[in-house]
């Protein structure tokens, strides 16, 4: 049984095992550089949300010998478990004016997302894209959001603009922006391992170290703050350098003091190989180089 047939025999199946007035669909999802899932979604009469559960591993499990009875079971269970963790309302999302101050950004590589850049609104900067988010709810250091489509757009009655114009400046608030030196997080990583309470805090911009890390405080998505408004700046002018920027992930960047006379070639071959075997294919940001010159104030792409 190919792939194509096997969605539609575990929709069948499920549909079996629900309810007759529940709706049984499969959605075809476009995630971060063009990786695309299918997921079931089991909408239950008079509710407009439900969980998206993934299928494609589960092809898997059928080619390894499950049987489709066996994977329907698991999916409708998986469903049961968790619909009674949604609990959001759908009416109060439709107005802007609800949200306005939850839109946040993040950025993506550009040429890898035309498929998804199609469907979603957005701007090109460098070779990224910047695209949009809203925070449905938020808890300590854990968000869940949804990005903007262009049918976002519609029934907000508002333009990529003023996306562009309310993540500007909710993100950096919501989203804050940590650097550390590398050395720094090492030492934190191996207090965890072993145990070690010891406070071993390191000045942010101690010019000791050469190598920086720059994310957000969720360390989700933070590659983004390369963009935030006075970040680079003032980072650049406490080392008193102009600065290499590694896109290590989108999660995160590297900076490099130039000073310190790293050299490019070197670190473009560095972020490619990295990309290719210690990135996963969805994180990769981009396998060029950016160096923020202070003169300028201004980030530039190194090809």
């Amino acid at each position: 049984m190919n792939y194509y047939d096997f969605l539609n025999n575990v929709k069948e199946g499920v549909a079996k095992l629900a309810d007759k007035k529940d709706s049984i669909t499969i959605n075809h999802i476009i995630k971060n550089n063009g990786r695309e899932l299918d997921g079931i979604v089991i909408m239950e009469e008079g509710s407009k949300v439900a969980p998206t559960i993934y299928v494609n591993n589960y092809y898997k499990d059928y080619v390894n010998g499950c049987s489709i009875e066996t994977i329907c079971d698991e999916i409708y269970n998986t469903h049961i478990e968790n619909k009674s963790n949604i609990d959001i309302n759908t009416e109060f999302f439709e107005d802007y004016r609800n949200i306005k101050d939850n839109i946040i950004y993040k950025v993506i590589n550009y040429d890898k997302n035309q498929k998804l850049l199609a469907d979603v609104p957005h701007r090109k900067v460098l070779d990224l894209a910047v695209v949009y988010y809203f925070i449905i709810e938020h808890w300590d250091n854990i968000s869940a959001s949804a990005m903007v489509h262009n049918e976002h757009l519609a029934v907000w009655k508002i333009t990529e603009e003023d996306l562009y114009l309310a993540a500007v400046d909710n993100t950096p608030e919501l989203l804050e922006c940590v650097i550390k030196p590398m050395s720094s997080l090492l030492n934190e990583f191996a207090r965890e391992c072993q145990g070690n309470a010891e406070d071993n805090c390191i000045n942010v911009f101690n010019r000791d170290y050469e190598m920086y890390v720059m994310t957000n405080k969720t360390r989700i998505n933070g590659a983004s703050c390369i963009f935030y408004d006075g970040v680079l700046e003032h980072f650049a002018d406490s080392i008193d350098s102009d600065v290499y920027i590694l896109p290590s992930s989108v999660h995160e960047v590297i900076l490099l003091p130039k000073s310190k006379g790293f050299d490019k070639e070197i670190l473009k071959k560095m972020v490619r190989e990295v990309n290719i075997e210690g990135v996963s294919a969805d994180e990769v940001l981009s396998n060029n180089i950016y160096e923020y010159v202070k003169k300028d104030e201004e980030i530039i792409m190194h090809v």
